[in-house]
């Protein structure tokens, strides 16, 4: 593999770390008493996901991964960078958009723990 596929592959590798992050924090936000820290963590930590996000798409893009890759990153950009904050803030309205939230941010870190899990499976030879 070149280097540039591997450099890809650590990136979403550390994308699902940050995941894991953001997951974390969101739960410090729900059980925070007296409101300290509350979410602000979780909607700071938000931008660094979704700028993570664009570089997972163009390093995606430049390793030359594949359609699927590229295009599994381009819904997790768009999940990550736009669908994530309506939702947050047409959460607090509508419960049911909160929790398409909730399923939102499940799929922006399981697409690419996937993705790093199929890149790394050989390739299966025909029969």
């Amino acid at each position: 593999m070149d280097r540039i596929g591997g450099v890809y592959r650590w990136a979403l590798a550390a994308f699902v770390l940050l995941g894991a992050v953001q997951i974390f924090l969101a739960g410090l936000g729900v059980f925070s008493s007296r409101g300290d820290p509350g979410f602000e963590p979780h909607r700071f930590f938000s931008l660094v996901i979704a700028g993570a996000a664009v570089v997972l798409f163009v390093l995606a893009i430049v390793a030359r991964a594949g359609v699927r890759h590229i295009a599994a990153t381009a819904v997790v950009l768009v999940l990550a960078g736009l669908v994530q904050h309506l939702l947050a803030d047409l959460g607090f309205d509508e419960a049911w958009l909160g929790g398409l939230h909730a399923l939102s941010g499940l799929a922006i870190v399981g697409v690419p723990a996937w993705l790093l899990w199929t890149s790394r499976r050989p390739p299966v030879s025909p029969r």
